[in-house]
């Protein structure tokens, strides 16, 4: 990334608040976007992790389709 023209933006947005004696303003409106970046960024706006869910889900179905139920069959032992 061109990390040069983001700093001189940056610089001349402050340069131009300061001259205008608003820096104040600018700080307010910098800390409202920080904490909207906060509360959008909360994980339980994630929803769930569907990825995770069907591929155990098909785990558990191939694990019971392997599965040999027992008999009922005595041993002539007994």
């Amino acid at each position: 990334m061109n990390f040069d023209k983001l700093y001189a933006w940056t610089l001349g947005i402050v340069i131009a608040f300061a001259a205008a004696g608003h820096l104040d303003a600018l700080q307010t409106w910098l800390w409202r976007a920080q904490a909207r970046v906060l509360y959008e960024s909360r994980t339980e706006k994630w929803g769930p992790p569907n990825f995770f869910s069907t591929r155990l889900e098909n785990h558990h179905k191939s694990d019971r389709a392997k599965k040999v139920k027992p008999t009922s069959v005595q041993s002539p032992l007994q």
